[in-house]
């Protein structure tokens, strides 16, 4: 059993590290990520998971891409939540007039589709959805971060 920990530990850290070659005692802090495109090397690495046939693991990147790119938008916007649930900055963004109801409906529709992936419902996750959420979000991102 102790084996199989220690592969899942050794999975779990490479996924995680994105090609790093930081040790274990170096971090980073949030003030140096600013510069950083997170969502985009999100989505990349979701793109290359998808690329090997690991769509479920596709999902849940860009899922956290997704969150990463609405706390970002939250932020530029000066949204502030009580709890900064996923689906409450969803709505409160299109309640401004970040986006309209149809990118809010869309955004809910890849929310339960990260959902489904994190909690293992493999059956309920497509090629097809994770396909369409990867380029969908990219869109996002690219017309609504970027300007």
């Amino acid at each position: 059993m102790w084996m199989d920990i220690t592969r899942g530990m050794a999975v779990l850290k490479a996924a995680w590290s994105f090609g790093s070659t930081d040790t274990p005692a170096e971090t980073t802090t949030v003030a140096e990520l600013d510069g950083m495109d997170l969502c985009g090397e999100f989505l990349a690495e979701a793109q290359n998971y998808l690329n090997m046939g690991r769509h479920q693991s596709a999902a849940i990147l860009a899922g956290d891409a997704m969150e990463e790119t609405l706390r970002r938008l939250c932020a530029d916007n000066s949204v502030s939540l009580s709890r900064p649930t996923v689906d409450g900055m969803i709505a409160e963004l299109a309640r401004q007039g970040v986006y309209d109801s149809l990118v809010e409906q869309q955004l809910s529709e890849y929310t339960s589709l990260h959902t489904k992936a994190m909690n293992g419902l493999w059956s309920e996750v497509s090629k097809d959805d994770v396909e369409s959420m990867l380029r969908d979000l990219r869109a996002f991102v690219v017309d609504h971060v970027n300007n």
